[in-house]
């Protein structure tokens, strides 16, 4: 549950001659404002060289409320210590933070000082219908050392350093409208990572949506183009649900290294993957084959991997098209159950439908002209297509992870 009881301890009005603090529980230790109790602190006002440090062992909220902050050393919120950090951005406001390009470093230890603009060594939790535009010039967007989760709110960053959003234990995005251009990732979880909802576009240099564990999408819009791939997990990879749009230059659109029969599942969802050309494809789970139950999906690709047999949704692994092409599937009764005008030209589509089922034959058109007849013998139809995957056998593995990622914050 998200705490909502607070005590409200300070106000701190910042400006280019220094910073007032109305209340307790801060202090402003040479342009440093030190938060050192729990609480809820509410920030306005505009300074180019300032940061925030928050160090206690009790949970303490950031209001932002119409704030323009840079700092000179380092991230502009650091959670050094606190129980839980809640940033919440105030309705209607508009709030600007950016870092610098160097960061101090610990004298003790040697080790750089935070990890980007928003750096939290413990859980964050970002909330409130107002607009946060964040410049990462050294490394990450948002980053939290153990678990980050975003509930509301209109999120932009840009980052010229690594990552738009980062965490070590997990990300989870239950709302809100987040807009990445980054260098790195678009958003990163070292462990596990679930998007139950919200609204995610972005760009990236490298990777879009990745987890080096597990990846679970249950909701939400999701448009993205990136050079690498797009959606990427280590072991495991589920999507029930959401609308999806993925562009890569010279990746996979959806990607997973676990290597087992399964490990990417797709039980729903509104999909358009358009992956890189050889040895890239739409959808790839390397030796594996992926399954199917529901969702509307739409994967174009040189390179993919099987759909298995056991998938419990007909699919059609379709052939070579041209770009602006109408392409149309048929019922035996004649009514259109499919429908797409091609944005490119290729050699594989991946067309899985509610609207296709067992035992029955299907025409597909190309530009209003017959192009061939299938029959729905099982739930994979070759229509000259090519979802082989890779040469070697098939593994057998676990299954993922089951159950929909909600919050788990803990106690509060």
């Amino acid at each position: 549950t998200i705490k909502t009881d607070w005590d409200q301890m300070a106000t701190i009005t910042f400006s280019e001659s220094g910073m007032s603090i109305d209340g307790t529980g801060a202090t402003d230790e040479d342009g440093i404002l030190y938060i050192t109790e729990g609480g809820a602190y509410t920030l306005t006002g505009q300074s180019s060289s300032c940061s925030i440090v928050i160090n206690t062992e009790e949970n303490v909220k950031l209001i932002l409320n119409g704030v323009t902050l840079e700092s000179t050393n380092g991230p502009v919120i650091y959670g050094a210590q606190v129980k839980n950090l809640y940033i919440e951005l105030a309705d209607g406001s508009t709030n600007s933070l950016t870092d610098s390009s160097t960061y101090a470093t610990d004298s003790s230890t040697g080790e750089v000082i935070g990890k980007g603009v928003i750096s939290c060594e413990d859980d964050l939790i970002i909330l409130g219908t107002g607009t946060l535009n964040i410049t990462a010039n050294y490394k990450h967007g948002i980053v939290s050392d153990d678990k980050l989760y975003i509930e509301d709110g209109v999120i932009n960053i840009t980052t010229s350093g690594t990552d738009g959003i980062h965490a070590n234990d997990l990300i989870c995005v239950d709302g809100g409208t987040i807009n990445v251009d980054a260098v790195s990732d678009i958003m990163e979880s070292e462990d596990i990572l679930v998007i139950n909802g919200g609204t995610i576009t972005g760009t990236s240099d490298d990777e879009g949506i990745e987890s080096k564990n597990s990846l679970y999408i249950y909701g939400g819009d999701i448009e993205i183009s990136v050079k690498d791939d797009g959606l990427n997990s280590a072991s495991y990879l589920e999507i029930d649900g959401g609308n999806i749009s993925i562009t890569c230059t010279s990746g996979d659109a959806i990607d997973c290294n676990g290597n087992y029969d399964g490990c990417i599942t797709i039980n729903g969802g509104s999909i358009y993957a358009f992956g890189g050309g050889a040895p890239e494809g739409a959808i790839d789970s390397d030796n594996a084959s992926v399954i199917i139950n529901g969702g509307e999906i739409i994967a174009i690709g040189d390179v993919n991997s099987p759909i298995t047999e056991d998938s419990e949704q007909v699919t059609i692994v379709y052939g070579s098209f041209s770009s602006d092409s109408q392409i149309e599937i048929k019922s035996e009764a004649g009514d259109t159950v499919f429908s797409t005008n091609t944005k490119v030209s290729g050699t594989t589509m991946i067309i899985s439908s509610a609207a296709f089922n067992l035992g029955e034959s299907y025409t597909i058109y190309v530009d209003g002209e017959e192009a061939m007849s299938v029959t729905a013998d099982t739930t994979v139809v070759d229509a000259g297509g090519s979802a082989e995957g890779m040469d070697g056998m098939m593994g057998g593995g676990p299954g993922g992870m089951g159950g929909q990622g909600g919050n788990s914050y803990g106690e509060m």
